[in-house]
Order: structure tokens, then C-alpha cells, then sequence
């Protein structure tokens, strides 16, 4: 008699959190968006299909629309994934994707991985990575000639780097000089500070702010794991623009990155094409991840939402 190992739909009140957030950090595609205390603070809801136990876990974050449940792809996050012990393959893919609940009639998230998948589509994304040497000096020689102009313009102005560690005055600032470019909604702003205060809380990250003369002109959120840095969100005033203190700042973590032995310094990366460039300026590298997609919303409920997209316009 064959035994077949089952995959089930779990609430997130019915997870082993504990052998959850286990899997997920032993797992080849571990990343800290979908840690449980990180999913609690971005998502609506969110529950995951575990396959026999714990062999295998796939987030699911979903939030309520007109009636339906959706799978969603969270602000501050990138991907998801599949998350086991051994390299995930094919069939344990189409086993996980084929186990999403018929209740979730439109799903639209990412992972690294690119298969075949019958009745999603899927769409290349791209954000940018730093391989980290151990030498600075081999680093600096891949930065932008205007990288290096900016740098040595920072550090002419006696700009300072310190720790402050405050979600509130993170969100303040943030709102003055990166709220128009975002649209936020005031949900996402609430959400992005009970994400940093939970970053804060478990010490696995640090909020960076340039100063001049005492004064914040920029500032930054950096996730810290084991082999990596990743950058969450920044902001920059005019003035810290003109002396370059986003550079200084993004400098100052990649020099961080090789004292503490980390292997990669992930900007968070965009298919932007502006921001993807700043990136590339200190010799970050195109890494690519998909954006999978299925929508069998009834019809009534697709057009509704093509006449309010065209509304936004």
C-alpha cells in the first residue's frame, strides 16, 4: 500500500510555530519575509499549506475582497517560497501550488524559482544583489565614477552615521520626503512601523540615519541574517541629495557587510528603473525571481476591478 504524504491548509492560529519559523530558516530558500513574526506584521492574514509533518511549508498571506479571498504578494516583502530540508523541485512545486484552497479564487505572489505551472502565469522580476568580497578596496573599484565623487563629497561635509532606533520618527520623516512618491495608504504606513518596531524588538535589524551638524538628512532600515544584509526602506531629503548621503549611507552598511562576515548585501531590489540603477552604481547584479498569477474571480467581480483601475488613472 502506497502512503501518501498529505498537504493541508492551516490559520495561522493553527501553525507549530515553532517547527514553522524551524523549516523555514533550515531551508536552501530561506528569507526573512516570510518568518512568522514578519508575516504577523505585513499581512492581513495569513495561514500556509504544510505538507505531511512539516516535511514542507508555502506561506500564504490573503486578505478579504468584495467576498473573496485573495493570495496576495505583501507590501515589504518580495517572495515567499517553498520552504523544506532538501532542493525544492518540480514536483514538490506542482504538489504545493496544486494544493491552494478552491476557496482562493485570485492568487498574485512571487518566488525564486521559475516552473511550469498549469493555469498561472508567470512574469520575470528583477531586484539587485551585492556579492560581498572581503576586501573593501576590490568592492569600491566596482562603484559608479559618480559614486565616488558622492562619497568624497559626503565625507568632506562631515556627514555622521548613527543608530536610531525609533520606528515612530523612521515614519515621520518618511512621510515627509518619500510619502508622495509611495502613495502609501495610512494601513501601510501603520504596517511598515509595527514591521520596524518588531525588527527593533527582536534585534534583527538596526534604523540608520545620516546627520549634518546633528540633523537627519537621510535615513535607512537594514535587516540583518546570518549571511545577509538586506535593505527594507530609506528615505532622503533635498539636502542630503546634494551631499550625497544615501551613497554615504549605503557605503557605510557595505563596509559593515565585510566586518561582520556577511556573503551578500541584497538592496531590495526593483524593477524600476531609476531606483535599480542607484543600486547598480555600487556593483550590485540583476538577480531574478517570478511573479506567479491566477485570477478566476467571477466575471462581474474582474470587471468591477478593470472600472476602478481605470478610475485610478
Amino acid at each position: 500500500m502506497t502512503n501518501i504524504t498529505t498537504i493541508s491548509f492551516k490559520k495561522r492560529e493553527e501553525i507549530d510555530i515553532l517547527r514553522y519559523d524551524e523549516l523555514v530558516q533550515a531551508s536552501e530558500a530561506v528569507n526573512i519575509y516570510s518568518l512568522s513574526w514578519y508575516l504577523d506584521a505585513i499581512s492581513d492574514n495569513w495561514g500556509c499549506l504544510v505538507k505531511g509533518e512539516y516535511e514542507a511549508v508555502l506561506p500564504i498571506p490573503y486578505t478579504l475582497k468584495f467576498g473573496q479571498k485573495i493570495i496576495y504578494q505583501p507590501f515589504f516583502s518580495r517572495e515567499l517560497n517553498i520552504f523544506c530540508k532538501q532542493k525544492v523541485g518540480e514536483e514538490l512545486m506542482l504538489e504545493m501550488f496544486n494544493a491552494i484552497p478552491q476557496e482562493f479564487k485570485k492568487v498574485d505572489f512571487a518566488i525564486s524559482k521559475l516552473f511550469d505551472l498549469s493555469g498561472f502565469t508567470s512574469q520575470r522580476a528583477v531586484c539587485q544583489v551585492l556579492k560581498i568580497e572581503r576586501n573593501y578596496d576590490v568592492i569600491r573599484a566596482q562603484y559608479s565614477k559618480n559614486t565616488k565623487r558622492l562619497l568624497n563629497k559626503a565625507g568632506k561635509n562631515g556627514l555622521e552615521i548613527v543608530v536610531a532606533n525609533n520606528a515612530r520618527d523612521f515614519i515621520t520623516f518618511f512621510k515627509s520626503y518619500t510619502g508622495s512618491q509611495v502613495n502609501y495608504k495610512k494601513r501601510d504606513y501603520e504596517k511598515l512601523e509595527e514591521l520596524i518596531k518588531n525588527i527593533l524588538e527582536r534585534q534583527k535589524g538596526e534604523v540608520l540615519h545620516v546627520l549634518e551638524k546633528g540633523k537627519t538628512i537621510a535615513q535607512g532600515v537594514f535587516l540583518y541574517q546570518s549571511s545577509k544584509i538586506t535593505y527594507l526602506k530609506g528615505s532622503v531629503d533635498e539636502r542630503g541629495k546634494s551631499l550625497g548621503a544615501m551613497f554615504l549611507l549605503m557605503d557605510y552598511v557595505i563596509r559593515e557587510s565585510i566586518q561582520t562576515g556577511k556573503e551578500y548585501f541584497d538592496f531590495g531590489g526593483s524593477d524600476i528603473e531609476n531606483i535599480a540603477t542607484f543600486y547598480k552604481k555600487f556593483g550590485a547584479k540583476d538577480n531574478v525571481y517570478f511573479r506567479y498569477s491566477k485570477n478566476e474571480l467571477s466575471w462581474i467581480l474582474k470587471k468591477g476591478k478593470m472600472i476602478r483601475d481605470s478610475i485610478k488613472k
